[in-house]
């Protein structure tokens, strides 16, 4: 035997719950059981609780409308369908009530049995579907990221290998080289360096996506890890003719972090306030303890800035924002994006705030505990 349908009605009025019921009962073989609530308060306890189908809602529930009720809840992720009754038409409460996500928008001088059993059988039936449909689009998702994870993988074996062996030729191993001959291999160790870079973003990304990452928090200082992430760029901005400016802080400055992680996040956005920093110019690294028990890392340059409309695509996936120099930068407009998704699973956020021609200060936050 199949399980009823639970209907809930949320109305202030219990002839018209009567009515509803009524109308219900006459239903062949009916498969719907009605409740009943006048309290939009009570309403609200028991939709939190979603024990059931189907929800119907009087659009006038005294002082308060059947609208301002449900915009409460999300009804579009919402698996029930909810359908909104009214004693009149009213096109602007309907549009609004469709653009919430409400199932149907019915008048109830209009209703009668066939029209009621078709608008709950219909209703219940498209939100199956969009169910289904949810569920089709996340399995391509999860197709596709597994896909370009393995296809990454398979691409950097070969390209590591390459790397090697070039290394070895311009490193002597197999005689002496001609001027000419140490060029065009260096150019091909710098080319497969870059491809190398490109695969080890996408599979990061890849991993991040299929929720493959496993932090392993330890108590880190931040200060001293953020002088180690300077140290190892020191030699590229100094062939950038970049000035860098950190003072380590007296105190140690410490959070639990997975220190391998926040470091190629940090390390990330130290390398982006490089690449987009003119030769001359300062990059500012700060780490200090903020209130609320957090601490901040403040990376600030004096590159080529980003305009206010371009900020939302900063941390996108494979967006990339064009300035004076980002042809020559190249890139593939995951790095940014990749740190911010690490710090958020540290329960951190990043900030920006830039002024085109001025300069950027990325500020991310950890928290200390």
């Amino acid at each position: 035997m199949s399980r009823p349908t639970h209907i809930l009605l949320v109305d202030d009025d219990e002839d018209d719950y009567l009515i509803i019921r009524n109308l219900l009962a006459k239903i062949p073989d009916s498969p719907f059981k009605i409740d009943w609530i006048s309290s939009p308060d009570e309403a609200r306890k028991v939709i939190a609780e979603a024990t059931h189908d189907i929800y119907l809602v009087d659009y006038r529930l005294g002082a308060e409308n059947g609208l301002e009720l449900l915009s409460t809840f999300d009804l579009v992720h919402r698996p029930e369908p909810f359908i909104i009754l009214t004693g009149a038409g009213d096109e602007r409460a309907e549009r609004r009530a469709m653009k919430m996500g409400v199932a149907d928008y019915l008048v109830k001088g209009s209703l009668d049995t066939e029209l009621l059993s078709r608008v709950l059988r219909y209703s219940l039936q498209r939100k199956l579907f969009e169910a289904q449909r949810v569920h089709q689009l996340i399995e391509i998702n999860r197709s596709k990221d597994e896909f370009i994870a393995l296809a990454s993988h398979q691409l950097r074996t070969p390209a590591t290998a390459v790397k090697q062996y070039v290394g070895m030729i311009l490193e002597g191993y197999a005689g002496d080289l001609t001027p000419e001959q140490n060029k065009f291999l260096q150019s091909a160790y710098e080319s497969n360096e870059r491809q190398i870079q490109v695969v080890n973003d996408i599979l990061r990304v890849a991993k991040l996506d299929l929720k493959k990452i496993t932090l392993k928090r330890a108590e880190t200082d931040i200060s001293k890890l953020m002088e180690s992430i300077l140290n190892d760029m020191a030699s590229l901005m100094e062939n950038r003719d970049q000035i860098l400016k950190y003072d380590v802080p007296k105190e140690p400055v410490s959070a639990f972090i997975d220190t391998e992680y926040i470091r190629m996040a940090i390390g990330n956005i130290v390398d982006n306030a490089s690449k987009y920093t003119p030769p001359g110019k300062t990059i500012t690294a700060i780490v200090t303890a903020v209130p609320a028990g957090r601490i901040l890392v403040s990376i600030h340059d004096e590159g080529v800035g980003i305009a206010k409309e371009d900020t939302d695509k900063l941390f996108k996936k494979f967006s990339r924002i064009h300035n004076p120099l980002s042809v020559k930068v190249g890139g593939t407009g995951l790095g940014l994006y990749w740190s911010k998704e690490v710090v958020h699973l540290h329960g951190g956020s990043i900030d920006v705030e830039s002024e085109l021609g001025i300069g950027t200060t990325f500020k991310v936050f950890l928290p200390a505990k």
